[in-house]
């Protein structure tokens, strides 16, 4: 297993946002975290990348505690992260922003990472370059990212996560805002990440065309609480998730 989840328990305030969560991520699948707004997996995502902490449990990462340790030690052991709402840097080009994740990657300090524009590191342009052939965005390398519209931008995004070299991409409903077309091709992209470079997918997402044509296995929260994990097909079929969030049809 690349990722467990033990026993992990958060509140705010009187509200139990997660409660004793148990689950595991094996390395090299795709694993979609589904259910209702509410239900807690955004707060999941936020624990596992160190932006929040938990009340109780722990998290493991490749067999090593990860409880304590800061969000950007999480990145540089190989966990990435993307989010709901966008967090790319919509004042630098696109092919900066790829820079700012082959930073953390190369450990050359920020400015040193290609985004001032003297001294700038050839080999980290090639790098960003390639990213950017990667995710389809080659021929959209010198415009401002927040000129992008938003489909690209979450290819940049993920363009940025791949940049930091990770074996653990955590994907926060990347499919939001995306019409049909855009929704395929990155449910395309995101097969190609994990066949092409073995690296392993956590995936928010409510798009359930996307989730059960792409993943491996599925976990349901509700309320908070695991009711079930399964096999798409399985979990298309379950009483207590249909009743919560899929609903008969």
């Amino acid at each position: 297993m690349i990722l467990e989840i033990n026993n992990v328990s958060k509140s705010f305030g009187g509200i139990k946002a997660l409660k004793n969560i148990n689950f595991s991520v094996k390395e090299g699948e795709i694993h979609a975290l589904i259910g209702p707004n509410g239900a807690g997996k955004t707060t999941l995502l936020n624990i596992i990348s160190g932006i929040e902490k938990m009340d109780s449990g722990d998290i493991r990462f490749k067999n090593i505690s990860i409880k304590g340790i800061p969000p950007h030690k999480r990145a540089a052991l190989g966990i990435a992260r993307t989010f709901q709402n966008l967090e790319i840097f919509g004042n630098l080009k696109v092919f900066e922003n790829i820079l700012t994740g082959l930073y953390l990657k190369n450990q050359k300090g920020f400015l040193k990472s290609g985004i001032t524009l003297k001294g700038i590191d050839k080999d980290l342009i090639i790098q960003s370059f390639s990213i950017l052939e990667y995710v389809n965005l080659l021929n959209k390398k010198d415009e401002l990212a927040k000129n992008l519209p938003v489909g690209e931008q979450r290819l940049l995004e993920l363009g940025r996560a791949l940049a930091t070299d990770p074996h653990l991409i955590l994907l926060d409903e990347p499919a939001a805002g995306l019409n049909m077309r855009e929704t395929k091709n990155l449910s395309q992209l995101i097969q190609k990440i994990r066949d092409e470079k073995a690296i392993t997918i956590l995936l928010v997402e409510h798009d359930m065309e996307l989730v059960m044509g792409i993943s491996d296995m599925i976990t349901v929260l509700n309320f908070g609480e695991v009711i079930a994990e399964g096999e798409p097909l399985m979990i298309q079929k379950n009483p207590s998730v249909i009743s919560a969030y899929l609903g008969e049809d």
